[in-house]
């Protein structure tokens, strides 16, 4: 985590799993663990950030949270997506009651919300359109610049929204692996709370001439909105004046094609570890924690450079 002033908070984190044949549970672990890294260093560290401040993070803020509606195939990690809602709706209350602005920046999104809600608009049904929203830009916009009329995003993406309203049986159906009264008691609270978080402010904006669209999250009470995520359904078109400061200050942090971001370029480049950091030091680091030698597979081996 980096901010104005030289201020700098690392967080590194090694978790080990059994080996599975689900590669995309695995997968789904590993984003997971990211996502939850990224909002738990913030929320670690929001005493050290002023009021009125601006948060940017790397990526969307609705699908982090209505995504993970289901346990993961992953032995003693199956609940793991709650832990992310958890902190997000931690999160959510602490930038409310402090003020901050919480932006999520997407370089690229397979979103097709607001084409879906253009032809709603036509007279179409709310169904997935054949196409992205990045793809209509480039189609209509292209040379262009400027963003999108706000979306605020509901229910559109939550699945079996009704089903939400009864966390215990929510819970029995979609984390019934959790045994432990305490932990059963731990999830269903949280299911409980998933309707009160706050609806998501997105839109596409293209900051200078054939640059890729890049897709922005805001929580709807960072813009003065008091609406809820489970109220709007499933979205509706709000007043661009509303997210007019933030547009400015993202056209002004952009650095180009690559650098999308300035702010969260340099945080980028801070976290990657390259393979040569991790043979070097992490490797044999924690080999000695674990008390075994560490080695990589024969693809692996193949491909390291």
């Amino acid at each position: 985590m980096l901010g104005t002033g030289n201020f700098s908070e690392p967080m590194l984190r090694f978790e080990m799993i059994k080996g599975s044949t689900d590669y995309s549970a695995t997968a789904e672990f590993e984003r997971i663990q990211r996502d939850l890294m990224e909002i738990q260093i913030i929320i670690e560290n929001i005493d050290k950030i002023k009021d009125d401040s601006i948060v940017l993070i790397d990526g969307n803020l609705y699908g982090r949270y209505t995504h993970l509606q289901n346990e993961i195939n992953i032995d003693n990690w199956r609940d793991l997506p709650l832990e992310l809602i958890k902190a997000m709706q931690d999160l959510y209350q602490i930038c409310r009651k402090r003020n901050i602005m919480l932006v999520g920046v997407s370089k690229f999104s397979k979103t097709r919300v607001l084409t879906a809600a253009l032809k709603r608009n036509l007279g179409y049904g709310v169904t997935a359109p054949e196409y992205l929203d990045v793809e209509m830009l480039y189609r209509w916009k292209l040379g262009e610049t400027g963003y999108t009329r706000p979306l605020m995003l509901g229910t559109y993406a939550v699945k079996n929204a009704a089903s939400i309203t009864k966390p215990t049986k929510y819970r029995k159906t979609n984390f019934g692996s959790i045994q432990d009264p305490e932990r059963q008691k731990w999830a269903t609270d949280i299911i409980r709370e998933f309707p009160n978080a706050p609806a998501i402010v997105m839109f596409h904006m293209i900051p200078k001439a054939h640059a890729q669209p890049m897709r922005i999250d805001i929580p709807a009470s960072c813009l003065g909105k008091s609406s809820k995520i489970m109220e709007v359904t499933p979205f509706n078109f709000i007043k661009p004046e509303l997210v007019e400061p933030v547009v400015s200050q993202l056209v002004s942090d952009f650095g180009g094609w690559d650098v999308y971001n300035a702010l969260l370029y340099v945080v980028d480049r801070e976290v990657r570890l390259g393979g040569k950091a991790v043979d070097t030091i992490y490797k044999s680091v924690l080999g000695k924690e674990l008390g075994i030698p560490l080695d990589y597979d024969r693809s692996s081996r193949r491909f390291t450079f």
